[in-house]
């Protein structure tokens, strides 16, 4: 009986024990706020810090009108903000859900062609149209070289975010997002795709987009078989692209989907 008694108390302790921790860890956990965000803006850390700090950390968040109204006045980004809306911890988020979805393009596998990559800005989507380019190749002694050329120095779609959401019908590998150069004597934008030497006996010839021309970005597949895409670091000023690659090989320009950051 007092073996018995013992064991009963020792059981009790340690499940006394576990709930004190428990709660003590649950306590622990910063539940993040409207507060809380802003207050991280005017410490002045960086939009990428605080975008991983909500996306890691559980919140509560106020997304009614007057909420986004005053993050919007206490100087948070569009991005921040979208975050927030979207977090799973959010009140507003379930209800606010149809009325997104109703906006987003259609599954990939809705439609009969896969051309399409849309910026994702204020809660809508505009589909970005693919710009004229030509392919242009000038011949040297044993070598060669291929640019790549859009008409105009800047293109007509215009985003002023500097890490802007983009969803794309393919991955980054077969349409990567890349810099354009502008022309220095022409009124156009540049991209060098290949390049090759030739010796009496032989050459090589390289075509595609090199990698110090891509940009960097974190891909996620949506359920409609589209893929988000968001440059890893700020983008700066100056004139970008997602370059569908298929046709490279055989001499095609492939399309390019343009846009300039301001």
């Amino acid at each position: 009986m007092i073996a018995s008694a013992k064991l009963r108390l020792t059981l009790g302790l340690v499940m006394a024990s576990l709930m004190l921790l428990t709660a003590t860890s649950l306590t622990a956990q910063e539940v993040l706020t409207n507060e809380s965000v802003v207050a991280l803006k005017k410490a002045g850390l960086s939009d990428p810090l605080i975008l991983t700090k909500i996306r890691t950390s559980p919140a509560k968040f106020d997304v009614s009108t007057k909420g986004l109204i005053a993050l919007k006045s206490a100087g948070l980004s569009d991005q921040i903000i979208e975050a927030m809306v979207g977090h799973p911890g959010t009140p507003a988020s379930a209800s606010a859900a149809p009325a997104v979805t109703a906006a987003l393009p259609p599954p990939a596998a809705q439609t009969t062609q896969r051309d399409s990559i849309y910026h994702l800005i204020g809660g809508k989507y505009v589909e970005l149209r693919a710009a004229v380019s030509s392919i242009e190749t000038n011949v040297a002694f044993f070598a060669s070289s291929s640019e790549l050329v859009l008409k105009g120095k800047k293109a007509q779609y215009r985003v002023s975010d500097k890490q802007p959401v983009f969803y794309s019908a393919w991955p980054p590998n077969e349409a990567p997002l890349v810099r354009l150069k502008q022309g220095d004597d022409h009124d156009d934008r540049n991209l060098k795709i290949g390049s090759g030497g030739f010796h009496p006996f032989g050459g090589t010839q390289k075509m595609g987009v090199r990698s110090q021309d891509t940009i960097d970005v974190d891909s996620e597949k949506d359920a409609r078989g589209l893929f988000k895409l968001t440059p890893k670091q700020p983008l700066s000023s100056g004139e970008y692209g997602f370059i569908v690659t298929m046709g490279f090989a055989a001499g095609a320009s492939g399309k390019v989907f343009d846009f300039g950051v301001d």
